[in-house]
């Protein structure tokens, strides 16, 4: 699963309507975004500086929420962005996702934003089956890419069960 690692930051600075800037990977695969010649390192300083312009409340409410959506956007960068197997990260977020309704608070952070970004591709690809096997990352995706405004121009992912009505009717 080769991803795109700009696209989510870019997409990112949409979503908050914020001016994206010149964003590439240095020589170390690190992120660098520069704006009106001022340098952004890294995802995080990256997110946190486009939710500062961005004027919004994504970042948490606590210091605990702070650290762990800082946890879960390094997740997103450290392994999502490498995963040979896409399934063990859906396998991951399903067992998280079990109980919540988002990754890190009542409310949606900029860690489900950073994520649906990233997993966008992955979701798009996986069977209806799969997508009921990973039933509550599949409700968190979902419920993320109803907001036309996270959405922008993805496609909506299909989470349409009737398929398998068709496939494997009812026995009577």
């Amino acid at each position: 699963m080769v991803i795109n690692a700009l696209k989510p930051l870019n997409q990112i600075a949409t979503f908050l309507k914020v001016q994206p800037g010149k964003i590439t990977l240095n020589d170390d695969s690190l992120p660098v975004r520069v704006v009106n010649k001022n340098s952004n390192f890294g995802y995080i300083n990256i997110i946190l500086e486009l939710i500062k312009e961005g004027n919004t409340n994504l970042e948490g409410c606590s210091d605990l929420e702070e650290a762990l959506i800082r946890q879960w956007i390094e997740y997103g960068f450290v392994y999502v962005v490498k995963a040979e197997n896409p399934q063990q990260i859906f396998k991951e977020l399903n067992a998280v996702l079990t109980t919540k309704t988002y990754l890190v608070a009542h409310k949606l952070t900029i860690a489900d934003i950073f994520l649906y970004y990233f997993l966008q591709d992955s979701m798009d690809k996986l069977s209806i089956l799969d997508k009921e096997k990973y039933s509550h990352v599949s409700r968190w995706f979902d419920n993320l890419q109803q907001d036309s405004s996270i959405r922008q121009s993805n496609k909506l992912v299909n989470f349409n069960t009737l398929y398998l009505a068709s496939v494997a009717p009812a026995r009577r």
